[in-house]
């Protein structure tokens, strides 16, 4: 699987998220480049979403946190992408 993520963290950096065949890598302040999906989120939502303690249907219901761009379905995924504690 490969596909880029362009999250916004409210009162944040901007960060690119590339996962590419199981690897993650996350570089703050990325180069512009073809994100398949841009996600913005209020941090204290973002990290319980992440670490499945909120559903992500409350957080997007609530407002806290929307997704966009050219493949944004991808969003949902990105809690099992990467391994929380």
């Amino acid at each position: 699987m490969r596909i880029a993520f362009d999250l916004a963290v409210k009162g944040g950096p901007r960060l690119a998220v590339v996962v590419d065949d199981g690897t993650v890598t996350v570089t703050r302040d990325a180069p512009p480049r073809a994100y398949d999906c841009r996600i913005v989120a209020a941090p204290a939502m973002f990290l319980l979403v992440s670490f499945r303690r909120t559903p992500i249907w409350k957080a997007v219901v609530g407002g806290r946190m929307r997704a966009g761009g050219r493949k944004p379905w991808p969003a949902t995924r990105l809690g099992r992408l990467v391994a929380g504690p």
